[in-house]
Formats: C-alpha cells, sequence, structure tokens
C-alpha cells in the first residue's frame, strides 16, 4: 500500500512540474519597468511560472531559457484600449463582420463576445508588432455611404483578450460599456445632441429604477418601461460602479457634459476621443476621468474636433489626467498596435516619455481594471523585447511572451514574403525572380 501511495505523489509531482511554465531570464536589456524601479539602464528580469520574480542588474539566477538583450529595450507589452480585433476580419466584407447589429434596442445588452474569433489573422499580426492584450469594443453599423444605420445611442459590452491565438485567451469579460455623446451621438439619436445626452440620462435613471423594484417589474406591476429588461440588465455593473461607461466625445462642450451626466448618475465614466480634451484639462482630472485619445490627430476633421491639437497628451498629462494613447480610427483592426507610433508623436510634442510608454500599457491596465502593464515582482508577464526604442517606427520586437510565454511572431504577411523570396519546391517559377 506505501508503494502505491509513494508512486502516486511521485506521478502527482511529475505531472504538477510538466504543467509549470518554463522559467525564462531576459538578460541585460535595457528595462522600462514603469513602476516603482523606474528605468533600469542594464537590468534582467526573471519569469517564473508566467510571472515575473525579479528585476535587477546582473541577476545571479539559473532559469530554463535565457533571452540576450544587451543592446535591447525590455517593456512591458502594449495594451490597446480600443480594438475590434477577433470581431472583424475585413472591414469590406460583411460576413466577417461581427461588431455590431442595427436595430431600436438602446444596445447595451449586445455581447458579441460569441462571435469572438481568436483565431483571426489580425492577431499575430499585430502581436508581432508588439500588442499582447487589447480590450474589444462593439461599434456603429453604417452603410456603404457612411451613413449611420443604427439607431440606438449604447453599443454594448466590451472584453479583453490576449493577443496568444487560443480559444481560452479571454482575459476580462464585461470591461466596460460603451455608449455615444457629440456629433456621432446625434446622429444615431436623431440629430441632436441634446437628444443622445437624454437617451443615456434615462436609460441610467430607468437601470435604477428596474435595480429598485425589480421583483414588481418583472412580475408585471409596474409602469412600462421604454427599454427592455436585457438592456436595464446590462446596465446594472455600471450603475453600481462595477463596470465603466465608456463615452465618446470630442468638443470640450460634450466632455463637460459627460463628466455632469456621470457625476449626476454616480458612474464611472471614461472619454473616448477627447480631441480637445485639453480645454477641458482640469475639469477632467479634478473628475478624476480617464482619457482614451488618438494622439496623432490634429486635424479639424469636423466641427467637433476644431481644437484638436498634438500636445493633448501632454497638456491632458500635465493637469493631472490619466491618458492611454490608441492608434488612429481606422486602426481598430489590422492596425491596433500604431498606438506605439501615436505614443512617439506625443512625446515629440511634450509628453515626458515615461508617460508614453504607460499610456499604451500601465494606464490602459488601471483605466480597465486589467492586468499586465508593469515589470514589478508578481506581475504577469507580457513582455517585450524592441531592438531599440519602441517609439522609434523602425524598431521592431525581437521577442513576446504573453503569461511567460514565447509567442510566435510569424504572420500571413511574413509568410507570404518568406514564400516569394524563399520559394521552396511545389511553389513553381511564378515564385521566383
Amino acid at each position: 500500500m506505501k508503494r502505491v501511495v509513494v508512486f502516486c505523489t511521485l506521478a502527482l509531482g511529475v505531472l504538477a512540474a510538466s504543467a509549470q511554465a518554463e522559467s525564462i531570464l531576459i538578460k541585460g536589456g535595457k528595462v522600462h519597468t514603469l513602476a516603482g524601479k523606474g528605468s533600469l539602464e542594464s537590468a534582467d528580469v526573471l519569469v517564473v511560472d508566467g510571472r515575473v520574480e525579479q528585476v535587477g542588474p546582473s541577476l545571479s539566477v539559473s532559469a530554463d531559457r535565457v533571452i540576450d538583450a544587451q543592446g535591447k529595450v525590455v517593456t512591458p507589452g502594449v495594451i490597446a484600449p480600443v480594438s475590434e480585433l477577433g470581431l472583424v476580419e475585413i472591414s469590406a466584407a460583411s460576413s466577417t463582420n461581427d461588431q455590431s447589429v442595427t436595430g431600436e434596442s438602446i444596445g447595451s445588452a449586445f455581447n458579441p463576445l460569441p462571435a469572438y474569433n481568436p483565431k483571426s489573422t489580425l492577431i499575430p499580426f499585430n502581436r508581432a508588432g508588439g500588442v499582447t492584450s487589447a480590450v474589444v469594443f462593439p461599434g456603429i453599423s453604417t452603410w456603404d455611404d457612411g451613413a449611420i444605420k443604427a439607431q440606438r445611442v449604447f453599443a454594448g459590452r466590451s472584453f479583453a483578450i490576449k493577443l496568444n491565438g487560443e480559444f481560452d485567451s479571454i482575459e476580462a469579460k464585461d470591461v466596460a460599456q460603451k455608449a455615444y455623446l457629440g456629433e456621432a451621438g446625434a446622429q444615431l439619436a436623431g440629430g441632436s445632441r441634446a437628444n443622445a445626452y437624454a437617451k443615456v440620462e434615462k436609460a441610467l435613471s430607468e437601470a435604477k429604477e428596474y435595480r429598485e423594484n425589480r421583483a414588481a417589474i418583472r412580475r408585471g406591476e409596474w409602469r412600462e418601461l421604454d427599454y427592455s429588461l436585457a438592456d436595464l440588465e446590462a446596465l446594472q455593473p455600471v450603475i453600481s460602479g462595477k463596470e465603466p461607461l465608456v463615452i465618446t466625445a470630442n468638443r470640450a462642450s460634450d466632455i463637460l457634459g459627460a463628466i455632469e451626466l456621470a457625476k449626476a448618475s454616480n458612474v464611472k465614466l471614461i472619454v473616448l476621443g477627447a480631441a480637445e480634451g485639453w480645454m477641458v484639462a482640469d475639469q477632467l482630472a479634478e473628475a478624476q476621468v480617464p482619457v482614451v485619445i488618438d494622439a496623432i490627430n490634429n486635424l479639424p476633421i469636423s466641427f467637433s474636433s476644431l481644437g484638436a491639437r498634438l500636445d493633448n497628451a501632454a497638456l491632458l498629462t500635465k493637469a493631472g489626467v490619466k491618458v492611454a494613447i490608441s492608434g488612429p480610427d481606422y486602426a481598430s483592426t489590422h492596425n491596433v498596435y500604431l498606438s506605439r507610433q501615436s505614443a512617439g508623436n506625443a512625446v515629440a510634442h511634450g509628453l515626458p516619455y515615461e508617460e508614453a510608454l504607460k499610456s499604451i500599457s500601465s494606464n490602459v491596465a488601471d483605466i480597465f481594471n486589467l492586468q499586465g502593464g508593469t515589470l514589478e515582482q508578481g506581475a504577469i508577464a507580457d513582455i517585450v523585447v524592441w531592438s531599440g526604442d519602441p517609439l522609434e517606427v523602425t524598431s521592431y520586437p525581437e521577442q513576446v511572451l504573453i503569461e511567460g510565454e514565447p509567442q510566435s511572431l510569424v504572420t500571413r504577411s511574413t509568410r507570404l514574403r518568406d514564400r516569394h523570396l524563399k520559394p521552396t519546391k511545389g511553389h513553381g517559377f511564378g515564385y521566383q525572380y
């Protein structure tokens, strides 16, 4: 009997050991921890079981695998604050678009998660650009001529993913709700910003009414509500403060309206867009409202962004606003990784360098309550080893780790390149030059 027990114990020990991820030592790189240790000119990072175990100069430790990072730059992985990854493959092909639906519902109950495709070719493409996590949002449906065809101001629920391409890559569900004010909200609400504001305000008010009278409402012993029970249920985490409300707004007056609405409804607010955010930076800071911006946006592409300027991120940060930087509006799928180019442009216009790195990593994690974004003991090991300055467009990732697992940097684009450059048997002369 003792032999059986001993054998079982040994077997369990072997299984447990095999289940553990390999330890990895990244040696000699310039490490931006974005945490208490700041930036270290030459340091090592030890990863054990998917988490950062130690960070410091010349660590005297052994590891299963060593990555030479001398002359390289080591940072936390890029976290995309806004994307449609896994929901859109080719924007011009409707059969590959699952980010939105049409209809008259307010839309807060719309959950795009069942349509998420972790095997999208755009996931390895952006991973090869240094993106390790992303927040995925539903959007607005449009006709081919660009006219909005949805008739609601709430887009629906969002979720967060790891870009490892695995079927279990969902990092978090119900990360935030998204609604539209400003110009987009006006188009959705019949042509007036005021009506969009009223729709959001009424939805939050009815959600509270539903919370306080749920039983009677479900029994049919209450007045008829304007919004569906499913939509009002979906708003419960928002009105309880567990889930932030992301509101799109660019014009300064629309941003102030969003702040007042959030105060009156006692909800956590995130402003998306904020092209004129610098004008109301003090109010945003006082209300502790973070923003997600495209730092390259400096053109008055609409009457809502006449005050757009390239030092928006710098001015917001100086005022005490927590800033996350996304890529351009058109980069929500194929080019999510361009957020680092936006951050680099922000540095060129006054944003401190380390704040720029935080704007594409730790700030995003803080704003959306996600893992990652720092290199400190206990942090999840989402790490990128860069060939050079990550905010310089000619630099590229040489190693990407997600939860301590080295990731492939092969993409559909690199396979196509290699097929032409190094044709193998069976490819024919059409691939040779």
